[in-house]
C-alpha cells in the first residue's frame, strides 16, 4: 500500500516488504545419522539445525557438520528409552508452533512416519508450514552423458560451461534484484538459492518453492528474477510449453501494445512495461494469465485490470 504514496520510495518499499522466514530444520539423529545432515553446508542466516541424540546414538560425525554455512546450530542431548528422541522433536516443534506460528518453516529431518501425523495436526491447527525430509538437502542431479567412458577432455570442458553459466546466472540474478530496489542481502540470498537449483530438472518451479519457504511476499522476488531463471531453464522441459515466436511477431506485438496503451493515454513508461511482458510471454504456456499477474503485481488490482483490459483481446 506505501507504493501509491510518497513517503517512502520504491527502494525502500521493497526493502520494507520483503520478510524472510526462518527455517528449523530438528535432526532425528538415531534415525538418519549423518546422511541427514547433507546439504546443510547452504544454509544461510535464517536456519536453524537443531540435532537431538541420546547417549545410545552413534558417535556424531563432526565433518558432517563442521561447514554449516551461516545457519544456527544447537545439539540436544535427550534422555535414552524408546522414541524418546521422537518425543522430544514433537515437543520442540509444538514449541516453535507456538512462538512462531506461521512466521517461520519448520522440517522435520528423519526416515520415521510417525511424525507425520503431528504434522498434519499442527499444519491443520494453525497453518504452520512443517514437513519430514530424510536429508536437510538434496543436490539437484545434472543431467549429461552417463556413460563413465566418456572422454576427460569432453568432461573438462562441461564442467567449465556449466560453471560459467551458473557464474552469469549468480550475476544477472543480483543485477535484477538489484536494479528492482532489493538490498545486497537479499539479492544474494536469492542468487545463492537459483545457483543451488541450477541443472535441475524442475530448476524454476524448484527455486519458486525455495522463495515460497523463504519469503512472505515471495512473489514479487519470483517475478523480478523469472526472465532471468527462464534464460538458464531446462530447454526439454519448455518445448511443451512455448510456440515458436519470430523476432517480427514480436516486434509487431510490442508495436501494437505500445500504440494501444498510448492511444489511452497512459504514459511511456507503463506502455513499455506491459509491452515487454507481453512479447515475453508471447507463445508461452498460460502467458496470457502470466502477463496478467504481471500487470497486477505491478500496477495494483484496479489500475492493472484496467491496463490488461485495454490489451487482452490483442494477446
Amino acid at each position: 500500500m506505501f507504493k501509491d504514496c510518497n513517503c517512502i520510495p520504491d527502494q525502500e518499499y521493497k526493502k520494507e516488504k520483503v520478510r524472510t522466514i526462518d527455517t528449523h530444520y530438528l535432526i532425528d539423529y538415531e534415525n538418519v545419522h549423518s546422511d541427514g545432515l547433507a546439504g546443510c553446508g547452504d544454509l544461510g542466516k535464517t536456519d536453524h539445525i537443531v540435532i537431538f541424540f541420546t547417549k545410545n546414538a552413534k558417535s556424531i560425525d563432526m565433518s558432517e557438520i563442521a561447514d554449516h554455512g551461516n545457519a544456527e546450530l544447537k545439539m540436544i542431548e535427550v534422555s535414552a528409552g524408546k522414541q524418546s528422541a521422537d518425543m522430544h522433536i514433537g515437543s520442540y516443534l509444538g514449541y516453535l508452533a507456538g512462538k512462531k506460528g506461521k512466521n517461520c518453516n519448520v522440517v522435520i529431518i528423519s526416515k520415521d512416519t510417525d511424525f507425520d501425523n503431528v504434522i498434519k495436526f499442527w499444519k491443520e491447527k494453525i497453518g504452520i508450514k512443517v514437513s519430514r525430509s530424510q536429508q536437510i538437502k538434496k543436490k539437484p542431479m545434472s543431467k549429461g552423458l552417463t556413460n563413465n567412458k566418456q572422454p576427460a577432455a569432453l568432461k573438462t570442458t562441461s564442467k567449465k560451461n556449466s560453471g560459467a553459466r551458473k557464474t552469469k546466472l549468480n550475476q544477472e540474478t543480483m543485477q535484477a534484484m538489484r536494479s528492482a530496489g532489493f538490498d545486497a542481502s537479499t539479492a544474494n540470498t536469492v542468487a545463492h538459492i537459483a545457483t543451488s537449483y541450477y541443472g535441475g530438472e524442475h530448476f524454476m518451479s524448484d527455486v519458486h518453492n525455495a522463495l515460497k519457504q523463504k519469503y512472505t511476499d515471495y512473489l514479487d522476488v519470483y517475478d523480478t528474477v523469472k526472465p532471468v531463471l527462464s534464460k538458464y531453464g531446462n530447454a526439454s522441459a519448455d518445448k511443451n510449453n512455448t510456440q515458436v515466436v519470430t523476432s517480427k511477431q514480436k516486434t509487431a506485438m510490442n508495436t501494437n501494445i505500445m500504440r494501444l496503451l498510448s492511444k489511452a493515454k497512459y504514459s511511456n513508461d507503463i506502455a513499455t512495461y506491459v509491452a515487454s511482458v507481453v512479447v515475453k510471454n508471447l507463445g508461452v504456456k498460460n502467458g496470457k494469465q502470466q502477463t496478467y499477474r504481471s500487470i497486477i503485481s505491478k500496477y495494483g488490482q484496479n489500475k492493472g485490470l484496467s491496463i490488461y483490459n485495454r490489451i487482452r483481446k490483442q494477446i
